[in-house]
């Protein structure tokens, strides 16, 4: 006789298994030695006409523009440092979970600059209006041993 998994050990492995990788990936502000900041926002607006597709040139904020719901937008930043440094980046706000950030984490040195890109996916359950929220990049000064 062959005994079967129950659902409920199932659900439960896998629901451990994702709150052990949020805290493996959680914020480390606390011990950032700088943070960055920048404003950021998308603006969703329903159409049955046309679909919307971000289009942005403010170059002060990370702005995605006008999205239709179940559209994508994606701007890349460059950030620069003028230690070395371990770089952590996330989003905060109305819409951090519609954010996928490339590179999460790299090493960086001064003067040379990280193309960090961010994609911004609208659920086709978005709602109309403007989400607003922040991109964090939290520099970790490595120490250097002379």
């Amino acid at each position: 006789m062959k005994k079967r998994l129950s659902p409920y050990f199932v659900i439960s492995v896998v629901l451990a298994a994702v709150i052990i990788i949020l805290i493996i990936t959680a914020k480390t502000d606390d011990i950032c030695d700088t943070v960055k900041t920048i404003a950021t926002s998308v603006n969703i607006k329903p159409s049955e006409d046309r679909k919307y597709v971000g289009f942005d040139l403010n170059k002060q904020n990370l702005t995605f523009g006008t999205l239709s719901p179940g559209s994508m937008a994606r701007r890349t930043v460059s950030s620069e440092y003028t230690k070395d440094a371990t770089v952590y980046v996330w989003a905060e706000g109305d819409f951090p979970s519609w954010i996928i950030i490339s590179p999460k984490k790299f090493k960086t040195a001064p003067d040379l600059p990280q193309e960090v890109v961010f994609t911004v996916l609208a659920p086709i359950t978005a709602k109309e209006g403007e989400y607003e929220g922040k991109v964090v990049f939290c520099y970790q000064d490595t120490e250097t041993v002379s």
